[in-house]
């Protein structure tokens, strides 16, 4: 059973993570200093280093903790639709189409312009999310792999909801978000709903 201080401590740990998440959601890594972090969530600028060590280390924090999110909202989705790929296509959009999902784009650059251990984290969590996706697809629409790699679709759709977020992020006043999602969604479903079965796909 945990003790007092730990339960403090794990809380203190939250809130920090908490508050860079919100932070870098907002502006990337760049708005997420130790300064900005401790201010945002009323906690010393010391407690950063004693729970992660350095910036890096509250940033892998707040990838993994991103990551986890998204894929619990997935399977609570998933769970809750007949299982196929329509639903897998509406449970990947709604998923990017939530504000908290623009994290996503924002911490992106950090992760594929330097080796660090962010941008390891975030490649380690993106073969995760993928592998739920072609896990999910091999399970749910076992005749699909007759005609699309369930792997290659997995990038596929991913890559599409992160391009519309990016895309997005650059230029709300004019990029249509719910608009490509919904294009997109409907691309995907006529495409792959006649494979499921087995059947090519026209």
């Amino acid at each position: 059973m945990a003790t007092r201080k730990q339960e403090m401590s794990e809380e203190t740990r939250r809130r920090l993570v908490e508050a860079a998440f919100e932070l870098a959601a907002d502006g990337g890594a760049a708005a997420m200093s130790i300064q900005a972090v401790a201010t945002r969530s009323g906690i010393s600028r010391g407690s950063v280093a004693w729970h992660f060590g350095s910036k890096d280390g509250l940033l892998v924090a707040v990838v993994e903790e991103a990551f986890q999110r998204g894929v619990e909202f997935l399977r609570q989705r998933l769970d809750a639709e007949p299982r196929g790929v329509a639903a897998l296509t509406r449970a990947n959009f709604a998923l990017m189409s939530r504000p908290e999902a623009r994290i996503y784009s924002t911490l992106l650059l950090e992760a594929i312009t330097r080796e660090s251990a962010v941008g390891r984290a975030y490649a380690e969590q993106y073969v995760a999310l993928r592998r739920l996706y072609s896990d999910y697809l091999r399970e749910a629409a076992p005749g699909l792999a007759a005609v699309f790699d369930p792997d290659a679709l997995a990038v596929a759709m991913l890559g599409a909801t992160l391009g519309i977020n990016i895309q997005h992020r650059l230029d709300p006043a004019t990029v249509d978000r719910g608009g490509a999602v919904r294009a997109m969604e409907a691309i995907y479903d006529a495409a792959l709903t006649p494979a499921e079965g087995g059947a090519p796909a026209s």
